[in-house]
C-alpha cells in the first residue's frame, strides 16, 4: 500500500505556524482576560473577529498534517479552558 505524500509551500507552512501561534494566543487570552472569555463563550465568532484571532481552515489543516503533536497539544489546552459547547457554536451555521 502506498502512502500519499503531500508537500506544502513555504507560505502554507508559514500560515500553519501563524495559526498555531494564534491558537496559543487565544488560550492565553482566555486564561488571563475574563471579559474576553465571557464574550467568547457568548458569541465566539464575534469575539474572535473582534480580537483579530481568525484562523483559516486551510492553515489549520496544514498544521494538523505537518505538526500533529503541536496541534493535538493546542486542542487539549484549548478545550481545557473553553466550554464543551464551544466547538458546536463555532461549527453551527451562522444563519441560525
Amino acid at each position: 500500500m502506498s502512502q500519499q505524500v503531500v508537500e506544502y509551500s513555504a507560505e502554507q507552512i508559514a500560515n500553519a505556524k501563524k495559526a498555531a501561534a494564534t491558537m496559543e494566543a487565544l488560550i492565553g487570552r482566555i486564561i488571563h482576560d475574563e471579559d474576553f472569555a465571557a464574550h467568547l463563550a457568548n458569541n465566539p465568532r464575534e469575539a474572535l473577529e473582534g480580537s483579530g484571532m481568525l484562523m483559516e481552515k486551510g492553515a489549520i489543516e496544514v498544521l494538523m498534517t505537518t505538526d500533529p503533536e503541536r496541534f493535538d497539544k493546542l486542542c487539549e489546552e484549548l478545550f481545557d479552558v473553553v466550554d464543551s459547547d464551544f466547538l458546536h457554536m463555532m461549527t453551527a451555521p451562522s444563519c441560525g
